[in-house]
């Protein structure tokens, strides 16, 4: 049964389930002596039942009852149809990303303009440049699409792969020509590589 004692008409200890607690004390050690740590003063929201799960769906796995540690999994195909519509692609075709470009000026000192996946662009020469990833393709069977400046001339430009330096998976050679002129620098240089 609880109960009181009072001194002076002021209540001093309080018996409630064969725990007295003094209450000249302050309120911290009050919940230490009745064993509630910090849990008195956690919000309501702090703390999930037992009973609440996630379930597992398209894309999802790893789900459970999260009255333990959980790692929910989530992981959808380039195909799917909600990674298609946040790209704004339609039909049935699949996806193949961009996993390299760069924007760059090839002529003095050579500087990359704006880049995604490319470390750095190195000179190597009059219409010769190696580019070089930072982080590696899976392979070197990746396809590099090239577009550059056209020449206010009469002659025709090409721009190739470096015959005598095959792609890596951690960099690429490409060269530039203008026809009768043999390699010229270009100022304006893009490239995109997929894979």
């Amino acid at each position: 049964m609880a109960g009181e004692i009072q001194l002076n008409g002021t209540t001093a200890l309080t018996e409630s389930g064969g725990v007295v607690t003094l209450n000249n004390v302050d309120s911290a050690t009050n919940r230490t002596n009745l064993g509630l740590g910090t849990a008195a003063t956690s919000a309501s929201t702090d703390f999930v039942g037992a009973s609440r799960t996630i379930t597992a769906g398209t894309g999802l796995s790893g789900g459970g009852d999260l009255s333990t540690n959980r790692t929910i999994n989530v992981s959808f195909s380039a195909n799917e149809s909600n990674v298609k519509t946040a790209i704004n692609a339609s039909g049935s075709a699949p996806i193949y990303a961009c996993r390299a470009w760069a924007n760059f000026n090839g002529t003095g000192t050579v500087a990359i303009r704006a880049s995604g996946n490319v470390s750095s662009i190195t000179d190597n020469g009059t219409g010769d440049y190696t580019v070089t990833f930072a982080t590696a393709m899976p392979d070197a069977n990746y396809v590099i699409v090239t577009t550059d400046e056209h020449d206010p001339g009469s002659y025709y430009r090409y721009t190739g792969i470096d015959h005598d330096s095959p792609p890596s998976n951690i960099s690429f050679t490409i060269n530039s020509l203008t026809s009768g002129l043999g390699q010229a620098d270009i100022v304006y240089f893009n490239v995109a590589i997929f894979r």
